[in-house]
This record gives structure tokens, sequence and C-alpha cells, in this order.
């Protein structure tokens, strides 16, 4: 029987692996500002939260940096990747715009190239929830079965699956732990990498947000929509 939890905080992060290092994209950078900005400034983009960063000088370290949503999205461009982060998920109406943008993100980059390829997708949910009717270490006794001996007082567990190939999915994984953000709560992780060869950025929000349900549901967590 799944587990009523009270979402008190959640993240959400994105990658976007590149086939191959896409170096060209900052020997001139202004075609990729010109498409994000166009792409992005129904989302809120302003100049202001717009940077190019160079780092030390490595190659690795170059990027632009953006914000989106008072803060709440960190975007970064690299030279092979594209790293999106939303510290904070507060409810239903932001899932649909977070996902509306990050698919603006990889179009406008797609667009400079029409040759353009990515590897990857990965995608990760953290959430930090409270429990009703049952304390965090009862429900995380469930997934440990065998508590080594010999090393003190058992002061809590926690547990990480990991799962192969699934259809368009390379691999996946989940986590259950104590939550160290939030007190007497339960920390649970989903986290998914999918092939782009067979998914499109806009088939793959739809799938991870169905994913991301399955895993919670997976750890008998009955998390409100």
């Amino acid at each position: 029987m799944a587990t009523k939890a009270s979402v008190e905080r959640s993240e959400l992060s994105f990658e976007a692996g590149f086939s191959q290092p896409e170096f060209s994209l900052f020997s001139n950078v202004a075609p990729l500002l010109q498409r994000l900005y166009a792409r992005l400034q129904p989302h809120g983009l302003k100049l202001t939260d717009l940077r190019l960063e160079r780092g030390t000088g490595g190659v690795a370290e170059q990027n632009v940096l953006f914000y989106l949503f008072d803060y709440w999205m960190t975007v970064r461009i690299r030279v092979e990747r594209i790293e999106i982060h939303c510290s904070t998920v507060p409810n239903r109406e932001y899932v649909d715009k977070f996902k509306a943008a990050m698919v603006d993100v990889l179009r406008a980059v797609q667009e400079l190239k029409p040759d353009f390829l990515f590897r990857a997708y990965a995608v990760a949910v953290d959430v930090h929830a409270k429990l009703e009717g049952q304390s965090v270490r009862d429900y995380l006794a469930q997934f440990v079965a065998n508590i080594p001996k010999g090393l003190g007082s058992s002061t809590g567990n926690g547990a990480v699956f990991y799962f192969g190939p699934e259809g368009d999915r390379l691999l996946s994984s989940v986590t259950v732990d104590p939550s160290a953000l939030i007190p007497e709560a339960v920390f649970a992780k989903v986290h998914g990498l999918w092939d782009a060869s067979k998914v499109t950025a806009e088939v793959l929000s739809g799938n991870a947000e169905a994913f991301i349900r399955q895993g919670l549901d997976s750890l008998g967590l009955q998390v409100p929509d």
C-alpha cells in the first residue's frame, strides 16, 4: 500500500550531451546568443541575466550562463553539453513552464547547425517529503532486510536501485534515504538516461514526467500531482 507523502521541497536537473564537442559554439558566440534570446525572451530571459563565462581559459570551462523564472532555473551551455537545474518546482503550472523552456533551449542550439545531434538526455528529480501515518525509519526499513552487525547501533538506512535499458531509456536508478535538509522527512531521487537517437526533446518531456511518477510509485510514495 502506498504511503501518502507531502512534498516539502523538490529539484529538477536536466542534461543534454552532444554527440561530439561543438567548438564552433564559442568560436563566435553571437549567433548562439541571438538564438537563445529569441527563443527564451518569451520565457522571461533578460539581457542582465545572460553571461559568457571563460573560467581560467580552459576550453571545457567556457559556458554561456543564464537564469529564468526569477533564478529558479539555471542554464549552462558548454562545449559538450547543456546543463539545466531548477532549484525548486513549486507547482504543476511551473512544471509545464520549465518543460517548455527546456525544449526551447535545445531548439536554440540545434538551429545553429542543421546536422547537430544530441547523444543522450539525463533527467533527475529530487524530492524531500514528509510521510503521513508512518515514520521515516519504518518506511525505509522495508528496503533493507539485513543490517550489517558489529558496527554500532543502527541509526537508519537508505537504498539505491539501478536498472538497465528499457525502451528508449538507456538506464535508470531510484534512491531513497532520510532527508538531510528537512527534519523527519524522506529523500527520494529518480534518475533516467535516454537515447537521443530514439526520442526527441519534445517527446522526452512527457516520457520523463511519466517515468518520474512511475519511479516514485515504485518506492511506494503517493505524491500529489
